[in-house]
């Protein structure tokens, strides 16, 4: 076997208590956020949590701990699109604990034309000490917020 395809593992792991603790401290923060629940979500958040968004979205870039998530997460609809579906596709879980991904598919309108998208968005979060300590989005089919 090559080394790359050993590079890639078998894609089998061992569910642990670990993994199932991340899982469930996912669940509570996103429940959290539709609920605009800072207090819950502050529970689940490491200090040092960021929030990383594509530079091609108006609001991209780094926010830092739950204050920048939340300044980010208030800044979306007033400069960039409304969301008016997202429905969690699935949820994969790696090797690593302290690492799952999260497919979405959403539909958004536009501030700027009222135009309407849909995508699929990849969340990755990251886990410290059994919190979240980061959030990376990776979205796919975002429009050209630039023209």
């Amino acid at each position: 076997m090559s080394d790359v395809m050993v590079s890639q593992g078998t894609g089998l792991f061992e569910m642990t208590a670990r993994h199932k603790a991340n899982l469930e401290t996912k669940q509570k923060f996103v429940a959290a956020v539709f609920a605009k629940n800072w207090d819950e979500m502050a529970k689940c958040a490491h200090s040092d949590l960021e929030l990383r968004e594509p530079d091609a979205l108006p609001y991209g870039g780094i926010f830092k701990g739950l204050e920048g998530f939340k300044k980010c997460w208030d800044m979306i609809p007033r400069v960039s699109h409304e969301t008016e579906r997202i429905e969690t596709l699935h949820t994969y879980l790696t090797e690593d604990p302290d690492h799952m991904f999260v497919e979405l598919e959403c539909t958004c309108r536009r501030l700027d034309n009222d135009e309407r998208f849909s995508g699929i968005v990849m969340e990755k979060f990251e886990f410290r000490d059994g919190l979240i300590s980061a959030i990376v989005l990776y979205w796919f089919n975002i429009p050209d917020f630039k023209k």
